[in-house]
Parts: C-alpha cells; sequence; structure tokens
C-alpha cells in the first residue's frame, strides 16, 4: 500500500459511484481517496452537480392492495368507471383520468390526468404515464368523461387511444382500455370494443 490506497478491481466503477454519492448527497458524502491501477490519486469533478436534478422524489409504502379491485375484463372496467364517476362527477367539463394497475391489474390509483373544457380535453402522453411510472405500473386503463351525456367517440377519441397505446407499447406499458362515461346517463362504452 502507497499512500493509505490499497488496489481497487474496477476502480473507474468505484469512481462512478463516488461521483454519484458527490452528486446527489454531497454534504453526507464521505471523505474517499481513489487510487488508479498505478496508485495516483484520482480526485472525481463536481461539474455535473451544477445540472443535477432540482427535486427529489421519495416513495413512500401507505398501505396494502389487498381489497382493491382487479380490472380483469373490459365489463369489470366499465363497472369500476361507471362507479368511478358517480363518485368523482365532472362537473361538465371533460376529464381524462388513468387507473394504473399493478401486474395482477389490481388499480393503484386513479389519477386525473387533465380538466378540459365543456367538450375537449388535451391529453399529452408525458402526464399519462408518469402516475405509471411513479407507482411502477404494468399496465392503465384510460377513462374519460362526456359531459354531454352521449358516449359515442369521436375521432379525436380513437386517435388519442391509439397514440397513447404506441406509446405504451414502447414505455411496457400495456393500454388495456379507453372506457367513455355518460355525464347524466350513466353509460359506459369501452373503447377497445367499438373497432
Amino acid at each position: 500500500m502507497s499512500g493509505g490506497c490499497s488496489e481497487i478491481a474496477n476502480p473507474t466503477s468505484l469512481k462512478n459511484a463516488v461521483q454519484l454519492l458527490l452528486l446527489f448527497d454531497p454534504e453526507n458524502a464521505p471523505s474517499v481517496s481513489l487510487c488508479s491501477p498505478t496508485r495516483q490519486s484520482v480526485r472525481p469533478t463536481l461539474e455535473p452537480r451544477q445540472y443535477a436534478s432540482v427535486k427529489r422524489v421519495s416513495l413512500v409504502f401507505e398501505r396494502s392492495l389487498r381489497g382493491r379491485p382487479c380490472l380483469t375484463s373490459t365489463q369489470e372496467a366499465m363497472a369500476f368507471f361507471r362507479d368511478y364517476w358517480n363518485d368523482n362527477p365532472a362537473n361538465d367539463q371533460e376529464q381524462f383520468v388513468v387507473a394504473c394497475l399493478d401486474t395482477k391489474h389490481r388499480v393503484q390509483c386513479v389519477v386525473v390526468v387533465t380538466i378540459g373544457t365543456l367538450d375537449a380535453s388535451l391529453v399529452h402522453p408525458r402526464e399519462v404515464f408518469k402516475p405509471a411510472f411513479i407507482e411502477g405500473s404494468s399496465a392503465v386503463v384510460l377513462s374519460h368523461n362526456h359531459p354531454s351525456g352521449n358516449t359515442t367517440p369521436s375521432r379525436e377519441d380513437h386517435e388519442v387511444t391509439n397514440r397513447l397505446t404506441e406509446v405504451g407499447k414502447l414505455l411496457g406499458i400495456t393500454v388495456l382500455d379507453h372506457i367513455i362515461y355518460g355525464d347524466g346517463t350513466g353509460e359506459v362504452l369501452s373503447i377497445r370494443e367499438c373497432n
């Protein structure tokens, strides 16, 4: 040992680990001296910290999903969203929600993605799949209401469903269905069954 350094099997990996530690938690990082195979001291650079995220996400397990409904069929999804919209009326505005599902298709959460106008709701894949990433979901079921009460899907409804299905394939999150709820009528319709 020269200068208090010992032989390191993979100095590049250790250097990367220390740089990450310094990058994300510089105040609590231990005092570390890295040595290359030639036993020269290496000082990790801190420039990447300048562009580190300014947000911190903490995931805390709240409770078990035991007792949550499973959406393993179109009929179950339609019944679930009929109840959801009855319990959470949209107040004459189109709302778009996503139900995040685990590997057994148990409902992990339902998140309002957008609140639109009387007859439209703009939907972006980033907002739809963000809660699914946070929950670690394997699938989602989409739903939105039609304030008119008419559950007939529009051309835009089909386009949004197809676009989100394709994005989901790229991300490894299956879009199982898209349920439309008719305000005031209680009618529900599956876009998957319309195709």
